[in-house]
């Protein structure tokens, strides 16, 4: 695993300021909770709101906005903790592969007595690795900075787990997707573009499908409907959310896998 070691220790500080980033984003959220607490009219603010707004922000009437479920779902779980990681995961994605190959620092990797199929495996690991490290950092600055306030007061292992282990999954899936253009085609920008334009898509079709009733069923194509179909920290894990980003993850690195395999570096 010397690949994979020594990308693990050239990203190190890279990784370490995004935890950073995360546990500052955590701390923050956490912080603003006693100020909202107890206070109806975010619910009924909420209420007004349309449909299509509801399901973008995770919202659900049974649910309230002021308890410690209803409001990490909507002012963390549902848009900017996943967004964060994601931006993480296809950056990271893009670049093991694809961006190393344009700036040209594979070619003298390879030189090596490595093979090729050897060094996507390894950077592919260091990748889940990271991101497991950065969705790890996330879950434990959550338990510890939400416990002085009473943030994740009513709200269970199994459902925080579930929802963190949803964030792992829907960043991995767009993660995977940017790696496997990457080593297909060399070239880090239609890595980016097509692992950003699937979870920008798929977010928007997420709430836009809601606005017409025949086309709802589709919205189960949108990876974030799986990770958004419910609450988790209220209604508990949803294995859906996990399962199915692994299994297509696993698709894609063997697409691009193979891919990086045949044809000549740029």
């Amino acid at each position: 695993m010397i690949v994979a070691a020594r990308l693990l220790r050239d990203r190190r500080r890279s990784l370490l300021w995004w935890a950073v980033g995360l546990v500052a984003l955590v701390a923050f959220t956490v912080a603003l909770y006693p100020s909202i607490k107890g206070q109806a009219s975010f619910d009924q603010l909420m209420a007004d709101l349309p449909n299509s707004v509801k399901v973008l922000v995770g919202y659900q009437a049974d649910v309230p906005l002021t308890s410690p479920a209803g409001y990490l779902h909507g002012r963390l779980f549902a848009l900017l903790a996943p967004v964060v990681i994601l931006v993480f995961s296809i950056g990271t994605g893009a670049q093991v592969i694809g961006g190393s190959e344009e700036a040209g620092t594979l070619e003298p990797l390879l030189a090596n007595p490595v093979s090729r199929q050897r060094v996507a495996v390894e950077r592919y690991l260091a990748v889940v690795v990271m991101l497991t490290a950065l969705v790890g950092v996330f879950t434990v600055a959550l338990i510890t900075l939400a416990a002085p306030v009473d943030a994740l007061a009513g709200v269970s292992n199994t459902g925080l787990l579930g929802v963190c282990a949803g964030i792992f999954g829907l960043a991995l899936l767009h993660g995977t997707l940017a790696f496997a253009v990457g080593a297909a085609t060399g070239r880090r920008g239609p890595a980016v573009a097509g692992a950003t334009t699937l979870a920008v898509a798929g977010y928007l079709a997420h709430g836009l499908l809601t606005l017409t009733e025949s086309l709802r069923p589709w919205r189960f194509l949108s990876p974030w409907q799986w990770y958004l179909e419910r609450n988790m920290l209220a209604e508990g894990a949803e294995p859906a959310a996990i399962v199915i980003p692994v299994a297509l993850s696993a698709v894609l690195f063997a697409v691009g896998w193979a891919a990086f395999r045949r044809r000549d570096l740029r």
